[in-house]
């Protein structure tokens, strides 16, 4: 017999004679015909660690199964049907840790890339502001050579021309 059906016989045991100490060497010789003591310690010691059973003041070996014993045992029927439950929450635990570090390193990875995507649009404003700037500088400038021209232009349209001599002597003769 291996230890996971001992350890089912020895709690199924426990759970049907819940009232009182029972001495788990005595007991796996008498019902089951196991007497490895090595065996038996490292069960009892892993009930004692799960806090499943109650250890007498006078022997290790002497147990009572407790509530939590009892849950365990109604609700999983069985020690390996704990340990399969145990191993697929296990299991789950594992994927969702998995998940978790590969959902942090995406999201690293979308910080880093808006914050490069941050700085080159800040850059790209940056140069349009500088453009925009210019380009109104420009457009002062021109609109200061505008005014200049219109200015010229008036000052040439309200002043008279001056007539050439060649042109009074033509008119002279006429």
């Amino acid at each position: 017999m291996n230890r996971n059906e001992l350890f089912d016989k020895l709690l199924k045991h426990l759970c049907e004679n819940k009232d009182g100490f029972w001495g788990l060497i005595s007991t796996s010789e008498q019902y089951f015909n196991i007497t490895d003591e090595i065996l038996i310690e490292s069960i009892v010691d892993e009930m004692i660690e799960r806090d499943w059973v109650k250890e007498s003041n006078y022997d290790k070996f002497s147990v009572m199964i407790k509530y939590d014993g009892q849950q365990v045992y109604h609700k999983y029927g069985s020690y390996s049907s704990f340990l399969r439950d145990l191993k697929k929450s296990n299991n789950k635990e594992l994927v969702q840790k998995s998940t978790d570090r590969k959902l942090n390193n995406i999201s690293k990875i979308s910080a880093i890339l808006f914050g490069f995507s941050s700085i080159i649009l800040s850059y790209y404003k940056i140069i349009d502001d500088k453009k925009i700037s210019n380009q109104k500088t420009e457009i002062i400038e021109l609109n200061k050579t505008i005014d200049s021209l219109k200015t010229e232009l008036k000052k040439q349209s309200t002043t008279p021309k001056i007539k050439n001599e060649s042109d009074t002597t033509k008119t002279k003769e006429l």
